[in-house]
C-alpha cells in the first residue's frame, strides 16, 4: 500500500521549493527601447499618436487580423472608449457576463450605461449565449463577450444574435492576446475589441490598452475620444466639437516596451500552450478535477492562465479554498477567488453610479458556483519555463488531491 506524503500545510515537505520564472520577462531590448524614447524627448502628448505608438498600434492590430488599433492608457479606458464609440448612451443597456473583472461592467457605468449581467456557460465559464438572448430588451445596445482564461466565448452564436437584434459586439480580450477563432484574431470578430497590457497580462508595459476595429468611422471616433475630442485633418466622419473626449493617450515608453513584447508573443504563447497541454493530460487522470472545455473553433489559444474545476462533492465536500491553500503550501502559486460575480465585488460600487441601477437581487448560479466552489486558477507565468516546472505543478496537484480524497 502506497503512503500519501504529508501535506506541506500540515508540516510535510513541499513539492516545489524554488521560485518560478519571474514576470515580466525582459532583456536589453526593452532597456534600449526605453532609453531611445528618453533620448528622443518625444515621450508622449500631442500630436497624437507619436512615433512608437504609431508603430505599435498597426502591428498589434494586424497580428489579430484587424485594420486599426487605437492605443489607450489602460484596458479599462479601452472599454470605456469602445462603448462610447459604439454609440452607447446614458440609460442604454449592455449585456456582460457575471464572471469577469469589474472593469467590463464598470466602464459602462462610467458613461451612464447599464450593465445587465447574465450567467456563464458551465463548461467554458464564458458568457452563455442562451442567457444573452433572454436578457435582450428594447434598451439593449451591445453584447460584451469576455474571453476568459484562454477560452473564447462562442463568437458564432454571439455574432448571430447581435445581427438578429441589431446590436454591437464589443469583445473584452484582456485574456486573449494571440487568440484566434476560425483564423480570425480576438478583437477583430465583433465591432470592437479591447485588450489590456497591465502587469499580469501575457504582454505588458505595466499598464496600457488598445482598441481594435476594422471600421473606419469607429476608428476615428476612438482616436478622438482618447485625445480630448480632437479631430484629425484626415478624418472623414467627424467634425470639430463633435466628440467630448478624455486624455487617455498611451505614452511612448509604454509603446516602446510593447513593440518588444510583441516580438516575444508568438514564441511565449507556444511555450505556455505546450506546457498547459501537458498539465491538462495529467489532470484528466485525477478524480474530482477536470479542465475547462476547449472549443475546436479556437484556432489559436492565448496562453493566459490555466483554469481547472474542483468538484467539492468528490472530496467529501472539502472546500475549494482548503484545496487552494494546500496547493499554495506545496510551492505552487494559485488562486481560487481570482474573480467573483461582478455584482458581488466590493469594487463594483454601483450605488455611486451616474445612472440608477440595482443589483441587490441579481443571481447567476453558474457564476457563483464557479467563483466560490469550483475555480482554481494558475497564473500564466508558471508555464513559461521548462517542462520540469509543470511536472512539479502536476505532482503538487496530485499530492493534494490524493490527500483530500482519502
Amino acid at each position: 500500500m502506497t503512503t500519501t506524503p504529508q501535506l506541506a500545510i500540515k508540516g510535510g515537505t513541499p513539492v516545489r521549493k524554488k521560485p518560478f520564472f519571474p514576470w515580466p520577462i525582459y532583456d536589453q531590448r526593452e532597456v534600449q527601447a526605453v532609453q531611445d524614447v528618453v533620448e528622443s524627448r518625444a515621450w508622449g502628448g500631442q500630436p497624437s499618436p507619436k512615433i512608437k505608438v504609431s508603430q505599435f498600434a498597426p502591428k498589434f492590430a494586424s497580428y489579430h487580423t484587424a485594420r486599426y488599433g487605437i492605443c489607450t492608457s489602460h484596458g479599462t479606458t479601452a472599454l470605456e472608449v469602445a462603448y462610447k464609440a459604439a454609440g452607447i448612451k446614458p440609460g442604454d443597456e449592455v449585456i456582460v457576463p457575471a464572471y469577469t473583472f469589474v472593469a467590463t461592467a464598470a466602464a459602462a457605468l462610467f458613461i451612464g450605461a447599464v450593465p445587465v449581467f447574465v450567467d456563464i456557460d458551465a463548461d467554458t465559464w464564458c458568457i452563455n449565449p442562451d442567457e444573452v438572448e433572454k436578457a435582450i430588451t428594447e434598451r439593449t445596445r451591445a453584447i460584451v463577450p469576455v474571453h476568459l482564461g484562454s477560452r473564447m466565448a462562442d463568437m458564432d452564436r454571439i455574432i448571430a444574435i447581435a445581427h438578429r437584434h441589431g446590436l454591437r459586439v464589443i469583445e473584452d480580450c484582456a485574456h486573449m492576446h494571440a487568440g484566434f477563432w476560425r483564423e480570425k484574431g480576438a478583437g477583430s470578430i465583433g465591432d470592437l475589441g479591447c485588450f489590456s497590457f497591465e502587469i499580469s497580462k501575457t504582454m505588458t508595459a505595466g499598464e496600457g490598452g488598445i482598441v481594435l476595429t476594422s471600421d473606419e468611422e469607429l476608428e476615428e471616433r476612438c482616436q478622438s475620444y482618447i485625445s480630448c475630442g480632437r479631430v484629425r485633418p484626415t478624418d472623414k466622419h467627424l467634425r470639430p466639437q463633435e466628440a467630448l473626449g478624455w486624455n487617455y493617450r498611451m505614452t511612448e515608453f509604454q509603446a516602446a516596451i510593447l513593440l518588444v513584447q510583441l516580438e516575444r508573443l508568438k514564441e511565449q504563447t507556444a511555450i505556455r500552450e505546450e506546457n498547459k497541454r501537458y498539465l491538462s493530460g495529467r489532470i484528466e487522470h485525477i478524480e474530482g478535477l477536470s479542465t475547462i472545455k476547449e472549443d475546436d473553433r479556437m484556432t489559436g489559444r492565448s496562453g493566459y492562465g490555466f483554469l481547472f474545476k474542483y468538484i467539492p462533492e468528490e472530496f467529501g465536500n472539502t472546500p475549494r479554498d482548503t484545496f487552494v491553500a494546500a496547493l499554495q503550501a506545496e510551492g505552487i502559486p494559485n488562486d481560487g477567488g481570482k474573480y467573483e460575480p461582478v455584482y458581488k465585488v466590493p469594487l463594483f460600487a454601483w450605488r455611486d453610479a451616474p445612472v440608477s441601477v440595482d443589483y441587490s437581487e441579481t443571481f447567476c448560479p453558474v457564476a457563483e458556483r464557479a467563483a466560490y466552489h469550483e475555480c482554481v486558477w494558475l497564473p500564466h507565468e508558471l508555464f513559461i519555463g521548462p517542462r520540469e516546472d509543470v511536472e512539479d505543478i502536476a505532482a503538487a496537484i496530485e499530492k493534494v488531491a490524493r490527500a483530500y480524497r482519502g
